[in-house]
């Protein structure tokens, strides 16, 4: 199992988890299980979490574990600095976002379909910005992480997993993380595309005017980049 636990989502803060909801049900995203305090979707490839907050926050990580103390022990072993305690939750702060783990119920325990969605496609990784790509890869592997794509250069790019989530380290201004897709993209994507976002969804081109990116702002600042999958 990973490290941080068995299950996992993507964690959004927003002031109006509604509008939020609503947001991500035009991607593709359905209900997965949500009750009066957490709106969960899933596009049967990731899962979100949408949390009431005062004001939109950095996009998160949530993990549920069968046994708190247990990956208290690692991470304190792993040196890893943490807050929390194994009765309440634990939470890990670095390379520009959150950690938080939390106690496993049978209703976190879902299984992802795998199924493309039908706006954004298939979903590559959430991009961490940080300075130093090599100094970050190298503590992130305390959290259980494995190196699974270092070609080219590995100053500017690094991407990891855990079996659960897939994490792709850039070289960039510290800043937001950000979620990565790739599709199909066409001239009838983007028409669907607009038709479906309007103007959350800002569609790039070519010298020739073909699409190749489109970058999508969600109600509550998360951003959502898709490139061509032969940009891949």
């Amino acid at each position: 199992m990973a490290l941080l636990g068995h299950a996992a989502s993507y964690i959004v803060s927003s002031p109006n988890p509604h509008t939020s909801a609503e947001a991500w049900g035009l991607l593709g995203f359905e209900d997965n299980g949500s009750d009066a305090s957490i709106i969960r979707m899933t596009d049967g490839q990731v899962f979100v979490a949408i949390v009431p907050a005062e004001n939109s926050t950095t996009l998160g990580l949530g993990y549920f574990a069968p046994s708190l103390q247990s990956v208290r022990d690692k991470l304190v072993a792993a040196q890893v600095a943490l807050e929390g305690t194994p009765t309440t939750d634990l939470t890990v702060r670095g390379c520009s976002t959150t950690w938080w783990v939390h106690t496993a119920t049978p209703e976190r325990m879902q299984q992802r379909s795998g199924e493309g969605s039908p706006i954004l496609g298939y979903f590559d990784a959430m991009v961490l910005p940080v300075s130093d790509v090599t100094a970050a890869s190298e503590w992130i592997q305390r959290l259980g992480y494995i190196l699974i794509d270092i070609g080219g250069d590995i100053s500017k790019r690094i991407d990891c997993t855990d079996g659960l989530v897939t994490l792709s380290l850039r070289k960039q201004d510290e800043g937001v993380p950000f979620l990565h897709y790739t599709a199909d993209i066409d001239d009838e994507w983007a028409s669907a595309a607009l038709e479906a976002l309007d103007t959350r969804v800002t569609i790039y081109r070519d010298a020739d005017g073909s699409p190749y990116m489109a970058r999508i702002a969600m109600p509550d600042d998360v951003m959502i980049i898709v490139t061509s999958d032969e940009l891949s």
